[in-house]
């Protein structure tokens, strides 16, 4: 295939405990501007259990499409099947460009999902634009302890895929009136990879003084 083939921007929309991560909506703000200037579709991949609702939220804040992958599986965050998922839908549905939080869990699984589909992958921006002349993903992070700022492409692979720090991109408005389109697909458990099971999530409490 021709990079030319792939289409539309993917953003992974991060949830956890069935509440989207605000990263996820920063990341829509993001792709809405790279979707519109290179006339595609924005579109969002959701993983997760009962979570209609949190797709109707994405549309809300700048999705045209969303894709909606339920099990239960997805309910808490585990490398291989979340990487086996948008692995398996980009393969089938070849976007131009995947975005994830620079999260935990984006730098945990996004890597994996580079790897599987043989793609470059720039870690941490802090910027995203389109060269307005080869219609590519100019991915923008510190260098060398922050000393420089480098700017990254992947001119012959596809998807170009990054992930983006959290509170560096500016969230859309939302708009309870906009229409999207929400493809829901029940995942059979059995058919993912799952090898290890997380039993519980504890959370750190940090004790602060006031000074």
């Amino acid at each position: 295939m021709s990079v030319t083939d792939y289409k539309d921007v993917w953003v992974f929309a991060e949830q956890r405990e069935g509440a989207l991560h605000s990263v996820s909506f920063e990341l829509l703000g993001a792709g809405r501007k790279l979707a519109d200037d290179l006339g595609q579709k924005l579109v969002a991949v959701l993983l997760a259990h009962n979570g209609r609702p949190l797709a109707d939220e994405l549309v809300a804040y700048g999705a045209d499409k969303v894709y909606y992958l339920d099990s239960p599986v997805f309910e808490k965050f585990q490398d291989e099947p979340y990487a086996q998922a948008l692995g398996d839908l980009a393969e089938a549905h070849k976007p131009a460009i995947v975005l994830a939080g620079a999260t935990s869990v984006g730098r945990s699984f996004i890597p994996r999902v580079a790897a599987r589909l043989q793609t470059g992958m720039t870690a941490d921006c802090t910027g995203l634009e389109i060269d307005p002349e080869q219609k590519i993903l100019l991915g923008t992070r510190p260098a060398y302890g922050g000393n420089i700022m480098a700017t990254i492409v992947c001119p012959d692979k596809r998807p170009q895929m990054a992930t983006v720090r959290h509170k560096v991109m500016k969230t859309l408005e939302r708009d309870a009136a906009r229409k999207g389109e929400v493809i829901e697909q029940k995942i059979d458990s059995a058919k993912l990879t799952l090898r290890a099971k997380v039993l519980s999530t504890v959370k750190e409490l940090e004790e602060t003084c006031n000074l």
